[in-house]
Parts: C-alpha cells; sequence; structure tokens
C-alpha cells in the first residue's frame, strides 16, 4: 500500500498534465474535463463512469459534484475551478447534454450499435490517462488511481484537516486516509534534511 502511495503527481506535473489536452477538439475537451476532475476531487474512475451530467449542481454560489461512491453512499465536492466549470459547460453543449440532466456526464469517441453516442468506460480512461502522461514526459509509474493518490496527498499537504480529507475521498473510515500522511511525513523529513545553517 505505502509503495502505490509514493506514486503521486506533484503540483507543477499535475498541471503540465492538464495543459496537454488540445481543448479546440471534442476529444481534447473531454481529456481535460475528466483529468481535471480527477485532480480536483479524487473522484475514482468507476465513479467517472456512473457519473451524470445532472450530478453536477448549482447550490447557492456554488458548483457541487455530487457521487455515489463504495459504499452505496454519496458525498459531494465543491468544484471552484473557473477553468474546469468553463470547459464542462463548453463539453456538455457539443455533446447536446447542456440540460439533459439524465444523459451520461462523458461519452466515448465511438457510437453504439443503435447510433448513440457510448457512455465512456474503464478502458477508455486508463487510455486517457496514459496518453496524456506520456505527453506531459512523467517517467513516474502512474495509474488512474494515482490521481486520486495526488488529490488526497496534495490535499492533506496543503493543511486540509484530516477527517475534511476523508469526506472528500468518501473513505468509510478516517485511518484509511491517514495512510496517506506517511507520504507527506516523509516528505516534510526531506525537506527538513535539506537545511543547511
Amino acid at each position: 500500500m505505502r509503495n502505490k502511495i509514493k506514486e503521486f503527481l506533484t503540483e507543477e506535473e499535475a498541471g503540465n498534465i492538464l495543459r496537454q489536452p488540445r481543448q479546440g477538439t471534442l476529444e481534447g475537451l473531454r481529456d481535460y474535463c475528466i483529468l481535471s476532475l480527477m485532480l480536483l476531487t479524487g473522484i475514482r474512475r468507476a465513479e467517472i463512469c456512473d457519473l451524470a451530467r445532472g450530478n453536477l449542481k448549482t447550490e447557492g454560489k456554488r458548483v457541487k459534484l455530487f457521487i455515489y461512491g463504495k459504499g452505496k453512499k454519496w458525498r459531494s465536492i465543491p468544484i471552484a475551478s473557473k477553468d474546469l466549470l468553463i470547459a464542462l459547460a463548453k463539453y456538455f453543449k457539443k455533446v447536446g447534454t447542456l440540460t439533459d440532466s439524465e444523459a451520461p456526464m462523458f461519452f466515448t469517441l465511438r457510437s453504439g450499435k443503435d447510433g448513440k453516442p457510448k457512455k465512456i468506460t474503464w478502458g477508455t480512461i486508463r487510455y486517457i490517462v496514459a496518453k496524456y502522461i506520456q505527453l506531459a514526459g512523467i517517467k513516474k509509474r502512474i495509474t488512474a488511481h494515482s490521481f486520486r493518490h495526488s488529490f488526497l496527498t496534495l490535499t492533506l499537504q496543503a493543511g486540509v484537516d484530516l477527517k475534511t480529507v476523508s469526506v472528500l475521498a468518501g473513505h468509510a473510515n478516517v485511518s484509511i486516509t491517514s495512510t496517506y500522511l506517511h507520504t507527506t511525513e516523509e516528505l516534510k523529513e526531506a525537506a527538513i534534511d535539506k537545511l543547511r545553517f
């Protein structure tokens, strides 16, 4: 478990990945939205596949993503990134789901036998992650789940308390989230070790 947690993205690497998709194309726009959601919410790959357009809702001045995750529990995560919200609106408009709350949130680029777009699959997300990791020139062994590791680790490093991060992650127990503290503590120790005065 600890070896897997060590494989996470830095803020610089995450930003580099998000600069790779060509948002002028439907594929690039979709890919940017998916990668951003993974990095900014820690959403699981399976949860992305199950998202409907209606899972993104406005509450007051906030836009929230409602996720039905493990343990058959709902959780909500605020989406603060204006870039992501603008990209999502553009994507929904292009695929014709801007006002269709029951439509899948994301589609593959191929239609089904009935001629209708197919909702995104696990395999497609795996391909998207691998593609942009390579384009960004990142040599670490990064998988779709590493994006979740990155979100949790970077959020903890930013000083968000353990209980809040646990809720955002949809963990059944805070002890699961605390596993990610090992990584941040190691990084803190490494930073202290670099001090020379």
